[in-house]
């Protein structure tokens, strides 16, 4: 990770700099949700070197893919394409809230756009999302 882009990070736009390194990132071989989840862990640790990268992280009620530098979630989701699935993952982003820090949404495979429409209208019901100074969740599709 460059200079400017670890200052990023660190100081000014968390989940900006994880979404540069999102578009950096070129999974191979992924079939599934979990595939995703070990090719980014592992992008991540390289690009990220000294800032702590935790899989599974789990604090309380918050179960969280991966959380970066103890400071943003990276919650991924692979074929966003039912109800069930739109519903989980709304949960988990309730459960989200109590969180400190910011998360990135990361969408995988193939998301059926009605959802993608849904959950964009939630975050922004729950003043999630288009706030002035910082948004909660940032929702990237790769």
């Amino acid at each position: 990770m460059g200079l400017l882009a670890k200052l990023k990070f660190q100081v000014w736009d968390k989940p900006g700099g994880i979404v540069a390194l999102l578009d950096k990132w070129k999974p191979r071989d992924c079939s599934n949700e979990r595939d995703f989840e070990k090719s980014l862990y592992a992008f991540l640790h390289l690009e990220l070197g000294d800032i702590q990268v935790t899989k599974q992280y789990a604090k309380g009620r918050i179960r969280a893919d991966l959380v970066i530098g103890d400071t943003v979630i990276v919650e991924l989701k692979h074929n966003l394409d039912s109800t069930a699935k739109y519903q989980r993952l709304v949960g988990q982003l309730m459960e989200y809230k109590e969180w400190k820090g910011q998360t990135v949404v990361l969408l995988t495979g193939k998301t059926d756009p009605n959802l993608r429409k849904k959950l964009d209208t939630y975050l922004k019901k729950e003043g999630l999302t288009e706030d002035i100074l910082e948004d909660k969740v940032t929702v990237y599709q790769k």
